[in-house]
Order: C-alpha cells, then sequence, then structure tokens
C-alpha cells in the first residue's frame, strides 16, 4: 500500500511536468523574435514626405534613406501606392540646431541638429491609421569652421537614426 501511494505520488508530478513541457513547446513554436511586423501587410509605399520646415532637401533626403533601408532591410516590399497593402506618409515638422559643447571662451566645438517627423501608416481604402506617431532623432557633429558640411554630417545622422527607428517600428509586431 505505501510502495502503491508512493508511485502515485511520482506520476502526479510527471503527468504535471509533461503537460507543462507540452504548453511551453506549443507556445514556442508559435512566436518568433524575425519581426514580421503587422500581419497582412508585406509591401509598402512610401510617400514623400511634406516639409514645414525650411531645410532645403530634407524631404528627398529623408523619403530616399527610409526607401534605400527597406530596400536592403527585406523585411517589407516597397511598391507603389495602388499595390502596397499599407501606405506611409509624414510631415516633417522641424529641424533645430543646438550647440552642445563649448570652448572657455565660448566658442561652440559641438552641435547638434533635432528633427522631429509626425508619421502615419494606412492601409488604402481606410480612413483609420494602423499606427501614427511623432518621432525625433539627433545627429551631433563637430563644429569647427561652420561650414554646411559640417552640418550636413548632423542631418544626415538625424536622418539615419529616424530611418532606423521607423523600420524598427514598421517590422516589429505589433
Amino acid at each position: 500500500m505505501k510502495k502503491q501511494l508512493l508511485l502515485n505520488l511520482f506520476r502526479i508530478p510527471a503527468f504535471a511536468g509533461m503537460i507543462l513541457f507540452a504548453f511551453i513547446s506549443a507556445g514556442c513554436s508559435l512566436y518568433t523574435f524575425s519581426g514580421h511586423g503587422i500581419a497582412g501587410i508585406e509591401t509598402i509605399s512610401i510617400e514623400p514626405f511634406d516639409n514645414q520646415t525650411a531645410e532645403f532637401g530634407i524631404r528627398d533626403d529623408l523619403t530616399d534613406a527610409l526607401i534605400e533601408k527597406l530596400l536592403s532591410n527585406r523585411t517589407l516590399t516597397v511598391a507603389g501606392q495602388g499595390s502596397a497593402d499599407a501606405v506611409l506618409s509624414g510631415n516633417i515638422l522641424s529641424v533645430t540646431d543646438r550647440a552642445l559643447t563649448f570652448l572657455e571662451n565660448e566658442e561652440v566645438t559641438e552641435s547638434q541638429i533635432i528633427i522631429t517627423i509626425e508619421v502615419v501608416l494606412t492601409k488604402p481604402g481606410q480612413s483609420e491609421p494602423i499606427w501614427e506617431g511623432r518621432l525625433t532623432a539627433e545627429g551631433n557633429y563637430q563644429y569647427q569652421s561652420g561650414g554646411i558640411e559640417e552640418r550636413e554630417e548632423g542631418i544626415e545622422k538625424a536622418i539615419e537614426r529616424l530611418v532606423q527607428d521607423l523600420i524598427n517600428r514598421l517590422t516589429s509586431d505589433w
């Protein structure tokens, strides 16, 4: 009788362990870390961003960088608006310059560009957005001569960060 009771005590945890293992195994097979993005969206159309700033050329720079990153990322296929599962549009709201570091004589040695955008992801034919948000990114650059090339470096870095943030949001599982 003691032996039978002891065997039954071992069977319960073993059975519970098998059930727990089955649930865990089934659950792991349903979830991946690949970042497939939003269900049902495999193609995306990128509309040129509207530019609400006085910054010349930033509209094309941002739109082109986003398309290039999507093409190299290969998680979503870039398509025309008529054949895309979703359309991404946006506004460049601001481009701000800020001095970061100074010498003792108050001479600027490092500056920062801050770009803020607003984006909307919609499905063609639907008025409700799938996702909308405001993103901000910074790009630091060494301020030596005050030339436009230095400032462009900051803009490029900020655009690169904005694009990466957008790609992460577009390709993450929501």
